[in-house]
């Protein structure tokens, strides 16, 4: 009985856990099934608003690489940049103003909402990068240029000279633009019927003598690009200005002056560092070195650049005059004091046929393709008392090269630069050069701008200077006494030279230092 109970008592407490134990596992779970319901409620909800918000087209603008912001509509953005802008369209004479080259509009599809306003992407826009308005460049390629160079020595040492540019481009909005004032250009070297003439083919052949442009082209590269342009660079819309800027180079080389009483077109380019050529080449309207000029007429002046390389090729025949020389025959059986004309002197004539060619107006080649002896010279032979026979050349400075020959730059100006010789062409690569007095040779060199060079000290004062040889001369060296006459060495092209030539200068003092000067060579024949 006893046993019976306790046996019941341990059945009551099992059955009680038993109890406990199933009452708690529903709990649990029904808690637990509860979050997953509030879990899956709320994710099923979000769900559907996230289906429910709808992606959106817009437009990212990226200024220089980085987004300012998204816009609803291209379009909208380029109507009011072309809206807003027109004092762009009215400057220009343009009827639509473009983004900068540097924005870009990617179409982007976005939820974001923060869509910003045209104004507000314009006004980053016109603070940060400059409008466009559509045009050309003209892009000059003178890579194979060959323009005339002659720098001196003092400039070479002194750092002056400067590389130019091989690649030049010009901001246009119209070719014509361009082409127009390409021709103007063009009509600074050549006159307008030389121009037509050559164009049309219509030259008068030679007869006798004559000369006619066998090629008239510009030797660089010229290309036209289509382009949208920053309307912060310069642009050229004016034919004149452009070609100014064409024929100089920059605005800095150019300047505007007034004719005074008394003037003359010589005294104009002398005070302004040009010669009478560039003076003609810059004024095209005065037609010759003669022009007459008025009192408040308005000249352009400065030193010529030209952007692009003007060839001209000429065919040239003309009669030059071969001036006689006067022998001296000294007798010396009669008493000093004695002179007679023994043989009376005659100019010659001599048909020279040229093929020259000018670089931007300037001659850079000649060469003597032909002469014909039209009429001799015959010198003239005086006799005159003295001790003993000798023959001497006349006057007091003989001609440094061959004869015929041709003057290819004159002494002056040139280019904002004095050229201090005058520069001789057309007897020939190698051709002799020689003493234009007796003196004493001091330099036998070489130079970077003069190229082969002989100096000669003349012991009253005078130097001559004798550049541009085709080789160091073999004929004298630095100490030697030499006659007027001597050869010293042969026409080249070295140095800082275009075109076979000699360079020949006459000096009072040793050239190229201080307190010595340059003088006209042609002033003393």
């Amino acid at each position: 009985m006893d046993r019976g109970i306790e046996n019941l008592e341990e059945e009551a407490k099992v059955d009680n856990k038993t109890s406990v134990k199933q009452t708690k596992f529903p709990v649990l779970g029904v808690l637990i099934s509860f979050i997953l319901a509030i879990a899956i409620t709320f994710f099923s909800a979000n769900n559907v608003l996230s289906r429910t918000k709808m992606p959106i087209e817009a437009y990212r603008v990226y200024l220089k690489g980085s987004s300012i912001g998204l816009i609803k509509s291209e379009d909208e953005l380029n109507e009011y940049i072309n809206k807003m802008q027109q004092a762009i369209k009215a400057k220009y004479n343009v009827n639509k103003v473009y983004i900068p080259n540097d924005i870009n509009v990617i179409k982007d599809i976005t939820y974001e909402e923060n869509i910003k306003s045209i104004k507000e992407i314009y006004d980053i826009i016109n603070k940060e990068s400059p409008f466009t308005i559509k045009g050309y460049i003209a892009t000059i390629d003178k890579t194979n240029s060959t323009e005339y160079v002659d720098d001196t020595e003092e400039e070479i040492v002194a750092g002056e000279t400067k590389e130019k540019p091989k690649i030049i481009k010009i901001n246009i909005l119209d070719k014509d633009l361009f082409f127009n004032s390409a021709k103007k250009v063009i009509l600074s070297f050549v006159t307008e019927d030389e121009y037509n003439n050559y164009s049309n083919e219509t030259q008068s052949p030679i007869v006798d003598t004559g000369e006619i442009i066998e090629n008239l082209y510009i030797e660089d590269y010229i290309t036209f690009t289509d382009a949208y342009i920053p309307v912060n660079e310069k642009i050229y819309t004016d034919e004149d200005e452009l070609t100014s800027y064409l024929l100089f180079g920059s605005d800095n080389n150019m300047s505007t002056y007034t004719v005074k009483s008394g003037d003359t077109i010589a005294s104009i380019a002398e005070a302004n560092k040009m010669n009478v050529n560039e003076m003609l080449i810059a004024n095209s309207n005065l037609g010759s070195a003669t022009a007459l000029l008025y009192e408040g007429q308005k000249l352009t002046v400065g030193v010529l650049n030209p952007i692009f390389t003007t060839i001209e090729e000429t065919h040239k025949v003309e009669d030059q005059t071969i001036s006689y020389k006067t022998e001296y025959i000294y007798d010396n059986s009669q008493l000093v004091g004695y002179q007679k004309v023994q043989t009376k002197g005659s100019n010659g004539v001599t048909r020279v046929t040229q093929k020259i060619k000018t670089i931007n107006g300037e001659i850079s080649q000649a060469v003597i393709a032909n002469k014909e002896e039209i009429k001799p010279v015959v010198n003239e032979v005086i006799i005159k008392g003295g001790k003993k026979p000798v023959i001497v050349s006349a006057g007091n400075w003989g001609w440094p090269t061959n004869i015929p020959y041709i003057i290819t730059s004159p002494y002056g100006w040139r280019w904002g630069r004095l050229h201090r010789g005058v520069d001789i062409s057309g007897t020939g690569y190698g051709s002799p050069i020689y003493a234009a007095k007796a003196g004493v040779v001091v330099d036998v060199k070489y130079g970077s701008a003069f190229g082969n060079y002989v100096t000669i000290n003349h012991q009253n004062g005078y130097y001559t200077r004798y550049e541009h040889m085709a080789s160091l001369s073999r004929y004298v060296k630095e100490g030697q006494y030499v006659e007027m006459g001597t050869t010293i060495g042969d026409m080249g092209n070295s140095g800082a030279s275009q075109g076979t030539h000699l360079h020949f200068e006459i000096w009072d003092g040793y050239p190229y230092r201080s307190g010595s000067n340059s003088y006209n060579p042609l002033l003393f024949y």
